[in-house]
This record gives structure tokens, sequence and C-alpha cells, in this order.
């Protein structure tokens, strides 16, 4: 910055060196205005053709005048305005506290993109392989090298270079009985991060990454200490919602109207269980498939579950 400022007094002498001239060239020219009107106010006006002569020759000295003083202007226009002192100093404090300029509100995206040419001599990106792992090469001028590791969007969360990490984590967090909020607030703050270009995990983005490991893997994730809140063929709400592939808000809607027979268990904190055995997972999943007519929305004998009393009764091995 002390070169450029260095480079900027050069360039204002010449500009001041520049502008005298142009200033000789103004005084010249105004000095011929005033000879060639002195001329022709002195010449006998009897004498008509040297006083025509000298009429055009102080037209065209006026002409000549007009045309230098608009070079001139257009020259100061052009030309680099001189720094004040302050600015310099101001300059010279900005220098030391790059970041201080690079978030200045004044500093637009051009000038960002100057301050980086001015600071970088290259830039090496190299992506490891299919992962969301990127090495850069920041190569600055005046010889130092800093090497840094990003994070880049990717698809899927198998392209994740620390997805194994992320599954065990989840895992942990759960078997801790962590809602999956709260499992979003730890993953986000021990920065775990999902694919594509979402930056932070949310209750939903955790809902569909557990459905799609349960497809992938075909079981369902047990948790030792919650299953012991369950009665024989009792699922809780998402496992359900995930068995029979459809949204847990719908789920959540079919227990609100009594589409399910389910109860709230307090010691698990207030999550819902349903009662669905072979016959039950039978008839949820035409609920869930049947198509909706007008004036009757769906049939009774599928929105109508197993009474508590048949669920007693019913002594099938609960399906995992």
């Amino acid at each position: 910055m002390e070169l450029s400022l260095t480079a900027a007094e050069d360039i204002e002498r010449e500009r001041k060196r520049l502008d005298d001239h142009w200033r000789q060239r103004l005084t010249r020219s105004h000095y011929e205005v005033e000879l060639a009107r002195r001329q022709y106010a002195a010449v006998d006006p009897e004498h008509r053709l040297v006083a025509r002569e000298l009429e055009r020759r102080w037209d065209e000295s006026l002409r000549s005048e007009e045309q230098v003083q608009g070079d001139y202007a257009r020259f100061q226009q052009d030309s680099p305005s001189q720094l004040s002192p302050h600015e310099r100093k101001q300059i010279l404090a900005l220098a030391q506290d790059v970041p201080t300029l690079w978030h200045a509100d004044s500093t637009t995206a051009e000038d960002r993109q100057t301050i980086a040419r001015l600071l970088l001599e290259q830039v090496i990106v190299t992506v490891e392989g299919n992962t969301d792992r990127v090495d850069v090469e920041l190569r600055w001028n005046g010889g130092f090298v800093s090497r840094h590791t990003l994070c880049r969007p990717v698809q899927t969360y198998q392209q994740l270079s620390n997805y194994e990490e992320l599954v065990a984590r989840i895992d942990a967090l759960r078997s801790e009985h962590k809602t999956l909020s709260e499992i979003a607030v730890t993953l986000n703050a021990e920065g775990f991060h999902p694919p594509k270009r979402s930056r932070d995990f949310t209750k939903g983005i955790l809902c569909c990454l557990l459905r799609e490991r349960r497809a992938q893997t075909g079981s369902r994730p047990r948790n030792v200490m919650l299953e012991s809140h369950l009665a024989p063929s009792e699922w809780w709400l998402a496992d359900l919602a995930a068995e029979l592939s459809m949204p847990i808000a719908t789920m959540h809607r079919w227990q609100k109207v009594g589409w399910v027979t389910s109860r709230k268990i307090t010691e698990a904190r207030g999550r819902w269980a349903i009662y669905a055995d072979a016959d039950e997972l039978v008839r949820l999943r035409r609920l869930r498939d049947s198509p909706r007519a007008w004036p009757t929305p769906y049939p009774n004998e599928l929105i109508t579950p197993k009474s508590r009393l048949e669920n007693a009764n019913s002594q099938g091995p609960r399906l995992s």
C-alpha cells in the first residue's frame, strides 16, 4: 500500500506537470485572442480587405481558444484526483486491518475482487474423490503459502467424509433419549452439516435421514430403554410412519382423529405409542393407498381401529 501511495505521488507530480503545460497553452491562446482583437480594433475602416482578414484571424483565435479550454476540461476530468493527507492516513490505517476493509459497508464486490487480485498470486483447489472435502492452497504475493480444508455441497449423505461418524453420533444421542430437535442443535454445535445446500440440521432433515436409513437397511433402529415402554405390537408413531412409508404428519392426523389406537407414554417424554399388529398393518396400508371419494372420504372399515379389548386379546407376536 505504501508503494501504491508512492506511485500515486509520482502520478500527481506528472499530472501537475501536464496541468502546467495546459495552463500555458490557455495563456498563449488567450494572448492570441487579445492580440487579434486589438489588431482588428486598430485597423482603419477604409481598409476593408485588411479589416476582413483581421476579423477572420480573430475568429480563428477564438475557436482555437474554445478548443483548448474543452481539451483542458476533459484532461481534468480524466486525470486522477489528488489525495489529501487525511485520506492518505486513512488508507494506511486500513492497510493494517484488511478484515475491517473487507467487511466494511462501503466496500463493494468489485473492491473485494481488486483486493483479492492484489493479495493472491494463485489458488489451487483439489476435491477429494467424490466426497465433500475440498483442499484449497493459497499462494500469496510475497511467497507465503496457506492451506485450508473446506466442505462443498454434495447430493447424498454417503458422500460426506464423516458420514459414519455422523450416523454413530445420531445413534448415541437417540440412546440418550434426545428429541430430534435437541439432536439437531447438538449436531450443529459440533460442526456436523447435512449435504446439498442446507447449512444446519433441523428436525425435518433428521426425520428424512432416519427414514432413508430405514429404507436402506430394511430394519428399524432399536432403543432398548425406549422399547421397554412399548406393549406387544405397539410402535412409536414415527417408527410406524416409516414402516408404512408415509409422512409423520399424516400419522399424527390419523392419531388425532382416532383412526389408530394410541396411548401417550409420559415416561418416554410424552411419546405416542400406536397399536398395530399384523391385521392393523394391513388395514393401515389399505387406508394409506385408498383414494379419497366425496362425500365419503374413506370406507368405515379402513378408519375404524381395533378396540382396546380386541388389542388385549391379540396374542400375535410384535412385528419388527
